[in-house]
């Protein structure tokens, strides 16, 4: 399998090219699904040998593409290792230097927002909420406050780039609806998911309804993951699909 590659099962509904130039991830998340894949999570993120070289490779096979590679499944491209190493910022524009877009998912916060200026018209930019107070810290303790993912996704709705937020691990479903509430001036899509490996006391389709009927009621775009899709398969919903890139779109000028 190369180093751009094709996501399989759940992650092909985020994306249908990934790349992870990392290997680990040093926000280390309490809820991390890696670790429930049987991957040591413990391990000290490093790069992949050859990365850059690799990348180029692969991304010049895939000139002109529609669709989007998402870093990362399997690492954060702003992970504190990247404060130093500024890998991710190499790897986004041989991508673009090839004419393939590419999608942003990260937990990383405002050091993101360095790198807008490389984003074409065909990217995107998401993060990842899970809270918008201070109980991110009993999950997230290593990743960037969720105040300063915010501004990061200001900072790229501001610059014309598209912006979404995964909702996934829906760890408490009314600060899951808190966060649309209070985000959805400047997110164009929401990926709207649930809890899994661990317990949870949630209705699950009373939440996926709401979601649904929130996102509907503030004219904002949604995909609902099939995961808890499956709660309300007698409920009429549109599901927007962002995993490709529309070329009929024209760069700025």
């Amino acid at each position: 399998m190369g180093v751009i590659y094709r996501p399989k099962n759940k992650a092909l509904e985020y994306s249908l090219l990934a790349l992870n130039h990392y290997v680990g991830c040093g926000h280390k998340c309490a809820y991390c699904y890696l670790q429930w894949l049987g991957h040591n999570v413990a391990v000290t993120p490093y790069i992949k040998p050859n990365i850059v070289q690799r990348v180029r490779r692969e991304a010049a096979k895939l000139h002109g593409t529609d669709e989007r590679v998402l870093l990362s499944f399997a690492c954060d491209p702003y992970q504190p290792l990247d404060t130093e190493l500024r890998l991710t910022r190499r790897v986004l524009e041989i991508l673009r230097d090839n004419c393939v877009p590419f999608q942003v998912l990260t937990k990383g916060g405002i050091r993101a927002a360095d790198d807008l200026d490389v984003y074409g018209p065909h990217d995107a930019f998401a993060v990842t909420l899970t809270f918008l107070d201070e109980r991110w810290r009993e999950w997230e303790q290593r990743a960037a406050p969720p105040s300063e993912r915010v501004m990061a996704l200001l900072a790229a709705h501001n610059s014309g780039i598209e912006t979404w937020v995964s909702l996934e691990p829906v760890l408490n479903p009314d600060e899951s609806l808190r966060i649309i509430h209070e985000t959805h001036e400047f997110v164009t899509l929401y990926k709207v998911g649930k809890l899994n490996h661990l317990t949870s006391s949630t209705d699950w389709r009373a939440f996926a309804i709401e979601a649904i009927q929130l996102c509907e009621s503030l004219n904002v775009r949604y995909w609902v993951k099939a995961e808890l899709a499956r709660y309300v398969e007698d409920v009429p919903f549109v599901n927007t699909d962002n995993r490709r890139a529309d070329w009929q779109v024209k760069a700025k000028s």
